[in-house]
């Protein structure tokens, strides 16, 4: 297993974590986040198993690992999640993910004129 891995692609940063919540749910591969205006999203692909758990997004990787891709959806289909090749990229580098669990979370900022954390939107 991994321990203390983090990084980010954009907006989307990851966690390697020690333990799955008790209240996680698996769910269908989906993409980790949505453009709001570009058609871009970040998927992740390959040896994976994705959850849900109390609004965190989770996701087992096997040891034939996985790959975290920022793709346009019009160059991406459903049997993309299945192997962790390197797909066309939109803005950001793909990264591999070794065997592992990591938890995924969209990256927040401080807007000084709301005085309020607010998600980044890519």
């Amino acid at each position: 297993m991994t321990n203390n891995l983090r990084g980010h692609q954009g907006d989307v940063q990851f966690a390697s974590i020690q333990s799955i919540p008790s209240s996680a749910k698996r769910v269908l591969n989906k993409p980790i986040a949505l453009g709001e205006h570009s058609g871009h999203m970040h998927v992740i692909t390959g040896d994976v198993e994705m959850l849900e758990a109390e609004g965190r997004i989770i996701c087992v990787v096997g040891p034939d690992g996985a790959r975290i891709q920022h793709v346009h959806e019009s160059n991406f289909s459903e049997k993309d999640y299945e192997s962790s090749k390197e797909l066309p990229q939109a803005d950001h580098g793909s990264h591999l993910l070794p065997e592992g669990t990591y938890e995924f979370y969209i990256q927040n900022s401080y807007n000084p004129y709301s005085k309020l954390m607010e998600r980044v939107i890519d």
